[in-house]
């Protein structure tokens, strides 16, 4: 079992391969690139980018390429490297390490230069991880140590939980299993509260990954389980197979020969539908290894045989040497000495070619390391030479600077005089216009002042015949309609009168009202508009507003309206009493004209410390937007009709707004469109305030 685990080590890889391609992602964030050239663009064609690096390296290269100089074109500040750090991954992926260390160290560059820390970490990491992977160990932990104190100071925590996991594959290569645990498990936890099922169930798989190679099988096969449990919450079926296949290899460890045949079973299963050739020879082996186990010899042979054709077919090297050591010693198993030599042969030549092909990766490895110090060599050469170039360049740019200073204050001097002696001579022809400009202006506005004056007096004395003239006509039509009101009550007594009768008395009494109605906000306009300062007495709120509620009880039960009033309390205020009289006539008012039949309208009034407010509801036609914009301009009609045929002059709301004002008071406004609206108007009580108590009536 140990000789397995040594020649299927470069299966610990393949997870992140596994979990980190996925298709459906690539499809999405293909169909949301825009065309235009944005910084939105610039970050999907890196995210193309990024998700195609493990199957498609060269897909990786063309859009991060594509992302690169669509950054260059909009001078982006920050963030240019992230494009030039992911080609060098896919370079990385393609076996071209030396030109992915060219790229990583010019994102690094990048980044330092636009202040960029996500990035400087992520070169750090990447550089780090290219030296772990050539065996130049002591380099990447500066590199990866690096990249995780900067995640850690930008509180990127994915990024830590990657600085963690390389850090982790440092040591176990090591064999320092403690360090390795202990930096698994902080990759774990970090990528547990991140809540990402697919980094989880990774994490997961590679602390498994390191328990069996320490050998305990415990741990390993609690987080397997752990691994499979997150799997099933996203449905993945090919890596949940490889996870069943670990476990699978654990059991057989801990002599469970049962469960390990039936969860390698289940994983064969999916992966035989699936095609999935990578994970075959694993598979095959495991379950060869399991009926070893259990003696049935010729059933292991038989999935050592598939295991070795399924690796030739895909020239894999050490499932083949594992399947060749495997059928050798089942050969022995059988007695079959023919088989047995030549599987042992055939096993021990591919153990040499790989120990050749070892060999061949430490001298590309050291020529590598070779190559990698001498291009910082070269690096820093060319450094040095650019730095005495920009000096000497600096230092003439300093001396061309100077001169072309003197050379422009000494022509600034000569400019300002020539341009101050013109300035003058202008200034002086302009000023002797101007005097005569003046003294022109200066007769007209005398003409001008005059005639004003007495266009103003004209005026004065129109506006004041037209108030004359407005209560002349008012008072003298005011009368004549009362006169004619009081007719029409005597006239409804008698009895003798026929349905029709009736009716046109209604409607006499209605326009007779209407005319009333007109005259009185006429005459409140007038009134008003003589700014006569507010006459403040104390008075008992509750009284008022139950005397002013009968007084519009009989109007409203003529459309069987409910007048109800819901709060009043028995609190003394302080106000303008026949102020107070318009604005609630108004509100009530147009509450029942607006109302539909047999509705209700609301009431109440309270006080509070510093104010007393009223408010009026109904259940109307509200206000729209529009209409709210124009509520209270005199003469103004809105959208919402009477609801009985009533007349409305649209002068009521104005003058609540002009009388409110003057109390000091404001006017707060509820309402939607086909449910009501709420009038609640507010009034300060202030201590400056003249009291004077009148007893309520």
């Amino acid at each position: 079992m140990k000789q397995y685990r040594f020649f299927v080590f470069f299966w610990l890889l393949l997870p992140s391969l596994a979990f980190a391609q996925n298709l459906e992602l690539i499809e999405k964030i293909k169909a949301s690139l825009p065309n235009e050239p944005t910084e939105q663009r610039y970050n999907i064609l890196n995210d193309l980018a990024w998700e195609y690096r493990f199957a498609y390296p060269d897909s990786t290269t063309y859009y991060s390429e594509m992302a690169y100089q669509l950054g260059l074109k909009l001078n982006l500040k920050k963030g240019l490297a992230r494009a030039v750090n992911v080609l060098g991954i896919a370079k990385n992926y393609k076996g071209e390490r030396l030109k992915a260390f060219e790229y990583y160290s010019q994102a690094l560059e990048i980044a330092t230069s636009q202040n960029d820390s996500l990035q400087i970490a992520h070169a750090n990491n990447n550089i780090g991880r290219l030296f772990y992977d050539q065996g130049i160990l002591s380099r990447s932990y500066d590199y990866f140590v690096t990249a995780r104190s900067i995640f850690t100071a930008i509180n990127d925590s994915s990024g830590v939980a990657y600085t963690y996991q390389s850090l982790a594959n440092l040591y176990k290569s090591q064999r320092d299993y403690e360090k390795a645990e202990e930096n698994y498990l902080k990759a774990y936890e970090i990528r547990l509260a991140l809540g990402n099922p697919r980094d989880i169930m990774s994490a997961l798989v590679y602390l498994a990954r390191h328990y069996q190679d320490a050998n305990d099988e415990d741990k390993a096969i609690h987080y397997l389980k752990l691994a499979d449990s997150t799997g099933h919450t996203i449905n993945d079926e090919i890596n949940l197979a490889e996870i069943k296949t670990y476990l699978a290899e654990s059991y057989l460890a801990k002599g469970r020969l049962k469960e390990a045949e039936d969860i390698v079973n289940l994983g064969m299963d999916v992966i035989k539908k699936r095609n999935n050739l990578r994970m075959m020879p694993q598979a095959y082996q495991i379950m060869g290894l399991i009926l070893l186990e259990k003696k049935d010899f010729q059933g292991a042979k038989n999935y050592f045989s598939l295991s070795l054709d399924i690796a030739d077919r895909m020239k894999d090297l050490n499932a083949k040497m594992e399947a060749y050591y495997n059928l050798w010693k089942v050969s022995e198993r059988l007695k079959d000495s023919r088989a047995s030599i030549s599987h042992q042969n055939q096993y021990l030549i591919l153990k040499d070619s790989i120990k050749d092909l070892d060999l061949a990766r430490q001298v590309e490895r050291l020529q590598f390391e070779i190559d990698i110090q001498r291009k910082e060599q070269e690096n820093a050469g060319l450094k040095a030479d650019q730095e005495k170039i920009a000096s000497k360049v600096q230092q003439q740019k300093l001396q061309n600077l100077i001169l072309i200073v003197i050379i422009g204050f000494v022509s600034m001097l000569g400019l300002l005089q020539w341009l101050n002696a013109k300035k003058r001579r202008t200034i002086n022809e302009q000023l002797v216009k101007r005097n005569e400009e003046v003294q022109s202006q200066r007769g007209e506005i005398i003409d001008q002042n005059d005639k004003l004056s007495k266009r103003n007096q004209q005026l004065s004395d129109l506006n004041h015949e037209k108030d004359t003239l407005m209560s002349i006509v008012a008072h003298d039509l005011k009368s004549p309609l009362n006169r004619i009101e009081g007719l029409i009550y005597l006239m409804e007594m008698d009895n003798k009168l026929t349905p029709d009768q009736r009716n046109y008395l209604s409607m006499i009494r209605d326009a007779t009202g209407s005319g009333l109605d007109l005259i009185t906000d006429l005459l409140d306009v007038h009134m008003i508009e003589e700014n006569v300062e507010p006459n403040y007495t104390t008075f008992d709120i509750s009284s008022f507003l139950l005397e002013k509620t009968e007084a519009f009880q009989q109007r409203a039960a003529s459309k069987g309206i409910h007048l109800n009033i819901k709060r009043v309390e028995n609190e003394e205020v302080t106000t303008d009493r026949s102020y107070l009289d318009r604005i609630f006539d108004n509100l009530l008012s147009n509450a029942i004209k607006f109302s539909p039949k047999n509705s209700i309208v609301d009431i109440s009034a309270d006080r509070t410390q510093n104010d007393f407010w009223i408010s009026v509801k109904d259940r109307g036609p509200g206000f729209s937007n529009f209409d709210q914009g124009f509520l209270f301009q005199k003469f103004k009609k809105l959208s919402a009709r009477p609801t009985a045929g009533e007349t409305s002059n649209g002068l009521g709301l104005a003058i609540v707004k002009i009388l409110v004002d003057r109390l000091k008071g404001k006017i707060e406004l509820t309402t939607e469109q086909g449910k009501g609206s709420e009038f609640v108007v507010r009034f300060p009580q202030q201590k400056q305030f003249h009291q004077v108590s009148t007893p309520s009536n």
